[in-house]
């Protein structure tokens, strides 16, 4: 009489638990390359970690941001593909400091590893003094290429190039948008450093000025200087999360 148990070898079962890891790893690896694809080319999505924003977004607000209309940076490298423009006067966009060191190629590789395994909250950046950082802010582009620029207590001036004269920032944005320009430090001189004041800055060929809206409380060009184009990851273009606050920032 035929059992009705079949029995298998202990290689029979090594071979299936093989068969099952090598599925899993091909997987994984398929995600890891569709995940690298659509982050560098076209969008992904970032967590605010900050004030710094305030009032346009707030902590844990999520955002999408697209890499497509300063072009997609090629992974691993510093280089980026050609976009639609260039990053114009009021656009919302995730940068990454300088006080972040340009990282070994080790770093580059093994970076977006690290992203796609923590969903984007670990990272192999570190800043000048080898210290663990986040390796990207949010911040507003409040001037471009050939400007020239003044603070006031914490608003901006711009002389556009070619320009005449002085003239507030937001007339010149290609978006609306509101500062907050209260310092809650009783008694702080205007000519203290942080005070909101500056004299006047002229950008260079593709540097670019960010501030983040909430003045007072904001680490951006200010402090660390303009940016490159190559330091400008992407475009914020959607906030979807919290749910009562979905839509552009």
């Amino acid at each position: 009489m035929i059992g009705s148990v079949e029995r298998y070898s202990p290689a029979a079962g090594k071979r299936r638990a093989g068969l099952l890891w090598r599925r899993v790893l091909r997987l994984l690896l398929i995600a890891l390359i569709l995940y690298l694809a659509v982050t560098r080319f076209l969008v992904s999505s970032y967590r605010i970690e900050s004030v710094s924003m305030e009032p346009a977004l707030y902590p844990a607000d999520r955002v999408i941001v697209s890499a497509i209309p300063y072009g997609p940076r090629v992974p691993f490298s510093v280089h980026r593909l050609p976009g639609q423009g260039t990053p114009a006067r009021g656009d919302l966009v995730v940068v990454q400091p300088p006080f972040v060191t340009e990282p070994s190629l080790i770093a580059r590789i093994f970076e977006p590893l690290v992203g796609f395994a923590t969903l984007q909250k670990l990272s192999l950046f570190r800043d000048i003094y080898g210290g663990r950082v986040s390796s990207y802010m949010v911040k507003r582009v409040v001037g471009i290429p050939g400007d020239t620029l003044k603070l006031s207590s914490f608003s901006l001036l711009v002389k556009p190039r070619g320009g005449l004269a002085f003239v507030p920032e937001q007339q010149l944005a290609s978006v609306p948008y509101q500062i907050a320009t209260t310092l809650d430090a009783k008694g702080w001189s205007s000519s203290f450093p942080f005070s909101g004041n500056s004299g006047e800055i002229r950008l260079g060929d593709d540097q670019y000025f960010v501030l983040g809206d909430n003045r007072p409380d904001s680490s951006d060009s200010r402090s660390w200087g303009p940016l490159r184009l190559e330091r400008i990851v992407g475009k914020v273009v959607y906030r979807y999360w919290p749910p009562r606050s979905l839509g552009t920032p």
